[in-house]
């Protein structure tokens, strides 16, 4: 991967920078001159998520870069905006939606799809000036963006532990929820000693009570009516039946009788009773709507007073609620230490997944070693295999954490070569740090000039390094300074 070219405009002013395809140093004779503003213009004509430099507004400012990768060769991204970036190939233009598709666009120009290697590209070839001389295999590169040795030998060597995170993360989020409800049962000993037992059943939690319940019996009644009313209609076919067969009932005398629905004995008893019933029952209904109507108006009255307490009710009114709640602290308590001890397991079984028998860490720990003893720092007696992956960095303070930070990051360089055919290229921002002496410096250059002569490297620094001929970027002033032409 090489950086060709970038332009910036910035309203009616541009600035057009060219980049050698090896040393290219970004000078300028003080601090605060827009080397570090040039080199994150860069990073977001790439598609990164970049914060703003003091004085420069990246969402005011279009920008345009043309790179060369192995994989697809030379192409143009276009950023005229925030939230996407148009990529120019082979002469068609593809929109790619940003944040949400720049893996995508990674995909493509790396020639991988692994989001745990793509993720981590920017750790391993970026430095940042602020946090990335202290960033060593874990942490925030710049931004919102951010690295993790273990999701890159993941992807590097494709083991997948996809289903271990997922555990991982519901059990972090369970484990979360129950803190603070941890917390809240200490609030709650805080309020009964304070203020001893408080009245904990609201006005309002009351009438939502007796809503509901007076909402069932609304069902119910409706239910009834409706069997009552099938009941009337089926009295009324049955009546209309006799009526229509036109039946003849001959009297012991001999007499005819026709059958009629007023001769029928019982009938009109049975329709009158299912009239009634059903006066009644409408009547309760209609009873029950008038109290739930009540009881609605009661919740709108009582909300709208909730708006004219003062501080001081509010208060109380939410250390009633917290106290209404049923929260067993010892129960809560058991539960934390139960997820807790579930994490762990399962975070040594994805770390034991991650690196038993993995030929990637064993090769970022010999070019680790290989560039530790070369920086002074250490030996494979003094830095085990487990120390790739190591939490502890208060040991390393000044100019061995400096240096450690260079070595770790060439050897993430190295290993993802070998893996993609990429060549990334290396950014450092003021890797001139206020404990390395000139000799360290001279050191790291010269790794770089006899190890990497075959990838760009860039670095912005108020000095200037001993590189054959460097491509050199003078800033003085302000970075964008041209009038469009």
């Amino acid at each position: 991967m090489i950086v060709r070219s970038i332009k910036i405009v910035e309203g009616l002013y541009s600035k057009t920078i060219e980049f050698d395809s090896f040393a290219n140093l970004i000078h300028s004779s003080s601090n605060s001159q827009g080397k570090t503003t040039l080199i994150r213009f860069l990073l977001y004509s790439l598609g990164y998520s970049i914060p703003n430099t003091k004085n420069v507004k990246f969402e005011r400012c279009s920008v345009e870069v043309d790179v060369f990768f192995e994989t697809v060769g030379d192409i143009r991204l276009k950023r005229t905006a925030i939230n996407h970036i148009v990529l120019l190939m082979n002469d068609e233009e593809t929109t790619y939606v940003l944040p949400e598709q720049l893996n995508d666009l990674q995909a493509l120009l790396f020639g991988n799809n692994n989001y745990d290697v793509l993720n981590n590209l920017l750790g391993a070839f970026y430095v940042d000036q602020e946090k990335g001389w202290t960033l060593l295999n874990r942490g925030v590169v710049i931004g919102s963006i951010h690295f993790n040795i273990e999701e890159l030998v993941r992807g590097l060597s494709g083991r997948d532990c996809s289903d271990l995170i997922k555990r991982e993360k519901s059990l972090s989020s369970e484990l979360g929820k129950y803190r603070q409800m941890f917390s809240v049962a200490k609030y709650q000993e805080t309020i009964q000693q304070n203020q001893g037992d408080l009245v904990v059943e609201h006005y309002d939690e009351i009438i939502n009570t007796e809503i509901e319940q007076l909402v069932i019996q609304k069902n119910q009644l409706k239910k009834e009516l409706r069997r009552i009313d099938k009941g009337i209609k089926d009295n009324k076919q049955f009546q209309k039946y006799i009526s229509d067969m036109k039946l003849l009932v001959q009297g012991p005398d001999g007499t005819i009788i026709p059958v009629t629905e007023s001769n029928v004995v019982g009938l009109n008893d049975n329709f009158n009773f299912l009239i009634t019933k059903r006066n009644l029952v409408a009547a309760d209904l209609s009873d029950v709507l008038k109290r739930i109507t009540e009881c609605e108006d009661k919740s709108e009255n009582a909300e709208n007073q909730l708006s004219f307490w003062e501080s001081e009710s509010l208060t109380h009114a939410f250390d009633r609620r917290i106290a209404a709640l049923q929260v067993d602290p010892i129960v809560v308590d058991k539960e934390i230490k139960r997820i807790e001890a579930e994490l762990k397991q399962l975070r040594k079984i994805k770390t034991d997944e991650t690196q038993r028998n993995n030929s990637v860490v064993a090769s970022l720990y010999n070019n680790i070693i290989k560039y530790a003893k070369e920086l002074g720092i250490g030996n494979d007696e003094t830095m085990a295999a487990s120390y790739l992956f190591t939490h502890n960095l208060k040991e390393l303070t000044g100019a061995i954490l400096h240096k450690t930070v260079f070595a770790f990051r060439l050897a993430y360089i190295i290993e993802i070569e070998r893996a993609l055919n990429v060549k990334l290229p290396i950014i450092l921002d003021s890797p001139s740090g206020k404990e390395v002496d000139k000799d360290n410096i001279r050191t790291m250059i010269n790794i770089l000039k006899r190890d990497f002569m075959d990838h760009q490297i860039i670095i912005a620094s108020i000095y200037k390094y001993d590189f054959d001929s460097p491509n050199t970027i003078e800033i003085e002033g302000r970075l964008i300074n041209e009038l469009n032409s």
